[in-house]
Order: C-alpha cells, then structure tokens, then sequence
C-alpha cells in the first residue's frame, strides 16, 4: 500500500491540476477552504519560531556583525542558481538563464564563492525562480492555500514545487553529508531569521490578524512573481514573507 507521504504528495498535486488553467489570474486571498487545519499549522510554526527560532537569531543579531549576515545572504543565494538556471529556461527565459549563468560563474570565481555580490556591479541582479512559479507560468492555478509544517506559507501548486526545488537544489547532489547539510540549512534559517526581526515585529504589530496578514502577502507576492511584477530581491531573504515591499503594499491595500 502506498504510504501516507505519498498518498498526500499525489492529493496535492491533484488539487493543483484540477484547478489548472488560471495560474496568471489575479490573486485570491481570501480562497482558503483549509483554513481550519492552516490555522492549527499556522500557530503550531508560531510558536516554534517565538519560543525557538526568534531568540535564537536575536543572539545571532547580537553576535554576527551586520556585514558577516549580508555575505552569508550573498552565498546561499549564490547556492541557488540550479534552481533558478533551469526554471528560467523552463518559462522560457533564455536571457535571464545567461544572466543567472554568468553572475553564478562571477560570484563564485570572483565574489569568493558567492560571498561576495560582484556581479550586482555588472548589473546582474539576483534572481529567485522557482518550480513553483515554473508550474504558475504554465498556467496551472496555486489552488488552496496551504500552510506546511516548519515550512509555512505555501499552496498546492507551490507544496509540489518544492520537490522540483529539491531535485534541481545543490544540497540533493551536492552536499551529501547530513550533519552539513543540516548545518548549512540552520545557519541560512537563523540568519535570515535574523535580518527580519524588525520586519515581523511590525507587521504583527500593525494586522489585527496576523494569520490573514500572512495569507494575503504570500499570495499576492507570489502572483507578482510569477508574473515579474516584483524585483529579484536578495535571494533568500527576499523569498522570505516577511518581505517589506509587501509588507507596505498590505497596510496601503494594494491587492493587484
């Protein structure tokens, strides 16, 4: 018999294609007939992250010098090009997919593998493509949104994605030794964590419901994406939903 895991790999992919055909529609928010379980899932990362996660990457803030957290931002980014690489060719961005190539090639020969963003200076900004947006450029609808154990936000279009991440991603092939691995994953968690303190602080402060406030920013930051109507970003950081551009965008109502 197949196992749980993959009983539910194929119900979610199965939610995404049923609702195909509508991936460059305007975003929905309010479309969220799991809220229920995305609540409980929604609360249960909150805590993680207020009881664990926050004052963990408070001690990073306190430690690791504003500069030494911008060039561990610069090299996970870096880390990402076989991710970003393929799903540039895969929506049928053969310019952007050069570009990719050439800061890759720039930053790790000449940024000290990536630590270093040199090839901003040549005008080659980072770039955050993704399966998930691959699968919204194809047309196919995010369907329900869907809040995911330790990894949050997310949809039934995107929760499939993530397994093209993994297949595309460096540390499936390349980083085989789990405890780097895993140590790597922590320290880009925490530092990026970190760089977004004041970021969450404020918008919890400001929504009345931080759950919807939450919802409403993936959603829409993703439609953006997926029809390159927000910036490249930072990488990492920038993927993160805390992100400030939609952070303000919220407060001032903007739903496009």
């Amino acid at each position: 018999m197949p196992s749980r895991a993959a009983l539910l790999a194929a119900a979610v992919l199965a939610a995404a294609l049923l609702s195909a055909c509508a991936g460059h529609k305007p975003p929905q928010p309010d479309y969220d007939p799991w809220e229920g379980f995305n609540r409980k899932m929604f609360w249960f990362n909150d805590k993680l992250d207020v009881y664990g996660l926050e004052p963990v990457a408070r001690g990073w803030n306190f430690v690791v010098p504003n500069r030494v957290q911008h060039a561990l931002t610069h090299f996970f980014t870096n880390l990402r090009f076989p991710i970003v690489f393929p799903n540039n060719l895969l929506q049928g961005k053969p310019h952007a997919a050069l570009e990719a190539l050439a800061s890759f090639q720039i930053n790790t020969f000449i940024g000290l593998l990536g630590f270093f963003d040199v090839a901003s200076e040549f005008g080659l900004k980072p770039q955050d493509e993704d399966t998930g947006q691959t699968l919204g450029v194809w047309d196919i609808a995010p369907g329900p949104y869907l809040v995911l154990p330790l990894l949050g936000p997310s949809s039934a279009r995107d929760a499939v994605g993530l397994a093209g991440d993994a297949a595309f991603g460096f540390y499936t092939y390349f980083i085989t030794v789990p405890y780097v691995t895993i140590g790597a994953t922590a320290i880009n968690v925490v530092n990026t964590r970190a760089r977004n303190l004041e970021t969450v602080r404020n918008a919890k402060d400001a929504s009345l419901d931080f759950y919807t406030f939450v919802r409403n920013a993936y959603v829409q930051r993703r439609w953006k994406q997926i029809n390159d109507t927000i910036s490249g970003g930072t990488g990492l950081e920038e993927e993160n939903l805390y992100n400030e551009e939609i952070y303000e965008n919220y407060l001032e109502g903007d739903t496009q």
